[in-house]
């Protein structure tokens, strides 16, 4: 496999021993439960609230919970990010900074859907609330583009088979499924728990298992619904698939495009040869999200039909 032989040609040792002295002060120095760790991530993104312009607006409705962020009252369409983190951690407010960052390079209002988070709440907890909210903004008019990463990956594309499969309809309404280097396989023996290439990656195999079974409890990992790589996407709308080709999700998601272009399925792939998982949420500091979040306005906008920028 050629990415992997790039990954083990470009691995930086430093970093990867860093990685897993992180891992390990974690685990078994700290101690760290989920809540200490959602807190601890809560506190730090107030600290960024984004470029200057950005609006975020809470809101809590019947149909939908989260906020929605503008830049420069710009709307021009919807894009709606469904956050990562495991299914136990992240939130709007975490993802406030780089949303904004996407507004203000888009152009288009972005959606943060709130969600319930693990341990507290299991499965389907999670991916009935993103149902429900992609549901609402499907029915809103005008198109829209759904993009969601890492674990949020997971739930956007579960909301897109269930919209796909019933008959309730929503789905004509995506111009587009942008993932962000989505966890679309949680079986214990997906590709990526088997090659465990934890050098950019602040997890590893046994962060991937215990935050599965804290959401999953003993519900069948081998569900299209929850490893979705094993689904059928025949029919669906155009995608974007952006990764790091050396982070622990890459195999995966090299597995999810080859069932894309299997299903005939219309995709975009955007690599970084390196990249620390879940970079795109750092366009303040780093340049490989900010050249992540550049890539993925121009690419929202084709699909909704908007003109590019100068």
């Amino acid at each position: 496999m050629s990415w992997f032989k790039h990954w083990s040609e470009a691995s930086i040792p430093w970093l990867e021993h860093a990685h897993r002295a992180a891992r390990t002060l974690r685990r078994d120095v700290a101690h760290a439960s989920p809540q200490q760790i959602r807190q601890a991530i809560e506190l730090a993104s107030r600290l960024n609230p984004g470029p200057w312009g950005g609006e975020f607006q809470r809101v809590k409705e019947d149909s939908w919970q989260g906020a929605v962020v503008t830049w420069k009252e710009r709307d021009e369409g919807t894009l709606v990010w469904i956050h990562g983190g495991a299914f136990a951690f992240g939130s709007p407010q975490v993802y406030r900074a780089a949303a904004v960052h996407l507004a203000r390079a888009s152009r288009c209002k972005v959606v943060l859907p709130s969600y319930r988070l693990a341990p507290e709440h299991m499965h389907p907890a999670a991916h009935d609330d993103v149902l429900r909210a992609v549901r609402h903004w499907s029915t809103q008019g005008g198109k829209m583009v759904l993009i969601g990463d890492s674990a949020g990956g997971n739930l956007a594309l579960a909301a897109v088979a269930q919209m796909t499969a019933d008959q309730e309809g929503g789905v004509e309404a995506l111009a587009g499924v942008a993932l962000l280097s989505p966890w679309c396989d949680l079986r214990t023996n997906s590709a990526s728990v088997a090659i465990n290439a934890v050098a950019h990656s602040p997890f590893d195999h046994q962060d991937a298992e215990e935050y599965a079974a804290q959401y999953l409890g003993s519900h069948d990992r081998s569900s299209a619904d929850v490893s979705p790589v094993l689904g059928s996407y025949k029919g669906w709308p155009e995608m974007y698939l952006e990764y790091a080709e050396d982070e622990f999700l890459a195999p995966d998601v090299v597995e999810l495009s080859r069932k894309l272009r299997q299903d005939r399925v219309s995709f975009t792939v955007r690599t970084e040869p390196q990249a620390v998982h879940g970079w795109q949420l750092l366009p303040d500091f780093l340049p490989e999200s900010k050249r992540s979040i550049s890539a993925l306005a121009s690419w929202t906008r084709a699909q909704l039909g908007l003109p590019p920028l100068t």
